[in-house]
């Protein structure tokens, strides 16, 4: 079971989007240049697959493939499979040992210096694989399971809980609340401590506010990304729904014209094929009774105090192209 799992894991398709995809209202319009088509929601264009890949997790070197949608619980199976396998490994090995220990009395002549040296190395090294091999599956269960977000989900909020307090993240959320609810974020609830150059308060986003939206409850959380229980021990399980379009917290609604209903990530944007979203804006001043036009990259904002998202790591060092998404 271990090689079928892992060659399905490796073969399996993790889904792409079909062409002339169409975002649904409510989300944001992502044009990828690569594929000249939209990216759906929770979907990222991998740099080394070179394609845009459904509900993408990661891009495992060891499979060779992207882990999205479509083979997510196939992936799984496969992990679980090398911790069992290698869990029997571990514990024969172990009692091997044992069996030398209890031995210690014998003439060393008796004892194969070659076969104990080869079983202290197989110990250790069935150790190392099934405590990383564990602490990846923990993480990655946990995470869809308990929060309902891939790991490049979870490195989005880590990168928002870092950054909702900048006048840069408050700035854009605000351009994107009016964008999709046509007026202005409210203010009046939240004020940041005066700051400590210019002691002036200055409105900011209580991460209370931000709600991920596709965190509906664990069970639920399971099925969507595992299919139905029955189907978890089968080699060919596969998870509910086309990957285009996810459930969300029924309480999110787009009329409630609250953060907690914008599109995610909130701080992101529209990139239509016909547009330049986030390059440059233009402003006219009248300053002095005259007249003047400024230019500025949005990305070369000095006052904003905040990293870029391509630019942006967590704590792990884990920057967005660490998981194979493709941020040129």
């Amino acid at each position: 079971m271990l090689w079928i799992s892992y060659i399905i894991a490796i073969y399996k398709d993790p889904g792409s989007p079909p062409p002339n995809f169409e975002p649904r209202p409510g989300q944001w319009r992502r044009w990828c240049k690569k594929c000249q088509n939209y990216k759906p929601e929770r979907a990222h264009h991998c740099k080394t697959c070179k394609k845009c890949v459904l509900m993408m997790d990661h891009h495992c070197p060891w499979t060779a493939n992207c882990v999205g949608h479509a083979n997510t619980p196939h992936f799984l199976r496969f992990l679980l499979w090398v911790m069992y396998t290698n869990g029997q490994c571990c514990y024969y090995l172990w009692l091997r040992l044992l069996q030398y220990w209890e031995d210690r009395a014998l003439p060393i002549y008796m004892v194969s210096k070659t076969t104990l040296t080869i079983t202290i190395v197989l110990t250790l090294l069935s150790m190392f694989v099934e405590f990383s091999v564990g602490t990846l599956t923990l993480r990655f269960f946990y995470g869809i399971m308990f929060t309902g977000m891939s790991q490049i989900e979870r490195w989005e909020w880590d990168r928002i809980e870092s950054q909702h307090t900048t006048p840069r993240f408050y700035d854009k959320l605000s351009k994107n609340f009016k964008t999709i609810f046509g007026k202005d974020l409210p203010s009046s609830k939240h004020w940041a401590a005066a700051s400590r150059v210019s002691n002036v308060e200055r409105p900011f986003v209580d991460l209370d506010e931000i709600v991920f939206p596709y965190d509906i409850n664990p069970w639920t959380n399971l099925i969507n990304a595992f299919g139905y229980p029955w189907s978890w021990i089968l080699p060919f399980g596969q998870p509910r729904g086309d990957g285009l379009t996810w459930q969300k917290d029924e309480l999110l609604e787009l009329d409630n014209d609250d953060i907690s209903s914008m599109p995610w990530p909130p701080d992101l944007s529209h990139d239509d094929k016909e547009g330049n979203e986030g390059l440059r804006d233009i402003d006219i001043v009248d300053e002095n009774n005259e007249i003047a036009l400024r230019r500025r990259m949005v990305s070369q904002d000095q006052s904003s105090r905040m990293t870029s998202r391509e630019e942006w790591t967590n704590g792990y060092g884990e920057g967005l192209s660490d998981f194979g998404v493709d941020v040129e």
